[in-house]
């Protein structure tokens, strides 16, 4: 654990806030060397960028408020106390307002984002696991690493950044080239990443160890989005072959 990587008098630089920095810049890099494949120009990429962050930013952050049942944390802190979820919501939320307003392809350009958004994330978890969040139940497993008080607990950040790096590599090599051959129609890619996250998500919950909110059935939040999602991915895919 390394929550600060540098600190000068009263100024310091987190280790989560670099990684997060560094996962976003992972992920736009990526999408905008891909910028002409979209159809976008230079200012409507930036556009759908800006509007994407900002939805991100406050779905995370309500989903963190409602999870903490702590609306007074809502704006605190900028640098911390975000739900993934949450934020992919908003993000979805807020692409839809702006596919309004510019008439682009919804679904073409979503297809890239499955690659870009696992890309980034995998990088961004490893902000959790220097900050000491999100981390795992004990265990006795030889890679266990001490967090929270505890000398050996479930790498559960590193397990997540695994689980999305894989899924990056799944949906550029498997997704993203059949929708653009035309084998798939433009969406499945983007879905594919959504089923394979909440899959990955609702296992890797089982072996954490921190509050994640109140549980219902037995589950988590995080586990009852991914079984939400889940679904919403197999039904609007069998829809869209009818």
């Amino acid at each position: 654990m390394l929550p600060v990587l540098l600190k000068l008098g009263p100024v310091s630089l987190s280790a989560y806030g670099v990684l997060v920095a560094a996962a976003y810049l992972a992920g736009i890099s990526w999408l905008r060397r891909r910028r002409s494949e979209m159809g976008l120009g230079e200012d409507a990429f930036w556009e759908l960028i800006y509007w994407l962050f900002a939805g991100a930013l406050i779905g995370g952050k309500l989903a963190y408020a409602a999870v903490e049942r702590d609306p007074g944390r809502l704006w605190s802190d900028l640098r911390y106390g975000f739900v993934f979820y949450g934020g992919l919501i908003g993000a979805l939320l807020a692409g839809g307002i702006l596919q309004r307003r510019r008439s682009f392809s919804y679904a073409k350009l979503a297809d890239y984002f499955g690659v870009a958004l696992p890309l980034g994330h995998a990088i961004g978890r490893l902000g959790c696991l220097a900050a000491g969040c999100c981390y795992g139940r004990h265990t006795d497993l030889p890679w266990g690493v001490a967090l929270a008080g505890d000398p050996s607990r479930h790498p559960t950040q590193i397990y997540e950044s695994l689980a999305n790096a894989a899924i990056a590599a799944v949906v550029l090599r498997v997704g993203l080239p059949r929708v653009q051959d035309g084998r798939w129609r433009r969406g499945a890619a983007f879905l594919l990443y959504v089923a394979l996250y909440a899959a990955a998500r609702f296992g890797v919950e089982f072996l954490r160890g921190d509050d994640r909110g109140p549980a219902w059935l037995g589950l988590a939040p995080s586990q009852l989005a991914s079984l939400c999602l889940l679904a919403a991915a197999g039904v609007l895919s069998l829809r869209r072959q009818a």
